[in-house]
């Protein structure tokens, strides 16, 4: 097995943590890259697909491995296609397809969903929302039933070992063994030595982060689209006030004693306040 030396590793939720409504990639990749040069390896670990994830890292100087849909993919930057854990696609899509008729319930998948749909859901452009169509061990689903019914949906998935995750605009169904915690530990693998291991961050905004910020040794959390954060103790937990890469640089410079020097990112909001 490969090992790899850092200072620090920092997992990173992407959408509503570095990245806000802007949606600036390119400001995000020099943002992972400007801790980098100070021995901090940024690992996105996102709801998105390959396809989506890989244009992130064409965008850094020094790219990173990521975890993808939500936990049900891992890609180095050495390899072309990423390795996937659990049930593919295709298969999720036909039973939430069966699931659907027999117990009556409306939800749409990302297969119902054109690429226009999207585009109006997220803001995406067109080449973004065929990106992020292209599932490969998940299935993205935007939920028309009666919010109380999502329970029973979650117990009808647990008998045939999926999950429902809680993002933002969607839920995500995939195999019930993949979380972006297990594909950490896939990560950390290749980072640990006898002599030492870095300080792992994590940092994220919503309940699909939960366990990916509880294994870390300092969790930074975002607020919400509400603006509120989640519920959620940490012996070593921080607040950021905002989304987006200035406030997410700014944080992390903070907590690690760095130099700020990333004076070229205009910020719009700074800081960190432990609990």
């Amino acid at each position: 097995m490969k090992r790899f030396a850092a200072r620090w590793l920092v997992f990173t939720d992407l959408d509503g943590t570095l990245l806000d409504e802007r949606y600036d990639m390119r400001s995000a990749g020099s943002a992972m890259d400007t801790l980098h040069e100070y021995g901090c390896v940024c690992i996105p670990a996102s709801s998105k697909t390959h396809r989506e994830m890989s244009e992130l890292n064409k965008v850094r100087k020094f790219p990173s491995p990521y975890i993808l849909e939500n936990g049900a993919g891992l890609c180095w930057p050495s390899a072309t296609e990423p390795e996937l854990f659990g049930r593919q696609a295709a298969e999720i899509y036909d039973l939430l397809d069966h699931i659907r008729e027999e117990h009556k319930l409306r939800y749409r998948t990302f297969r119902d969903i054109s690429c226009e749909e999207l585009q109006a859901i997220t803001g995406l452009d067109e080449s973004g929302a065929i990106d992020a169509k292209q599932r490969a061990a998940s299935v993205p689903l935007v939920w028309e039933d009666d919010p109380a019914t999502l329970d029973k949906f979650s117990e009808i998935l647990g008998f045939i070992g999926l999950q429902v995750v809680h993002g933002g605009r969607f839920q995500t169904v995939l195999d019930a063994a993949c979380t972006k915690a297990t594909a950490m530990q896939k990560v950390l693998q290749h980072f640990h030595f006898e002599t030492g291991q870095p300080t792992i961050i994590a940092c994220g905004d919503a309940g699909n982060d939960l366990e990916m910020l509880t294994m870390a040794d300092i969790a930074v959390l975002f607020p919400s689209n509400n603006g509120e954060y989640l519920s959620f103790q940490h012996s070593a937990l921080h607040y950021c006030e905002a989304s987006g890469h200035e406030s997410w640089l700014a944080t992390l410079q903070h907590l690690l004693g760095l130099p700020d020097v990333a004076g070229e990112l205009t910020r719009s909001a700074t800081g960190a306040r432990e609990l």
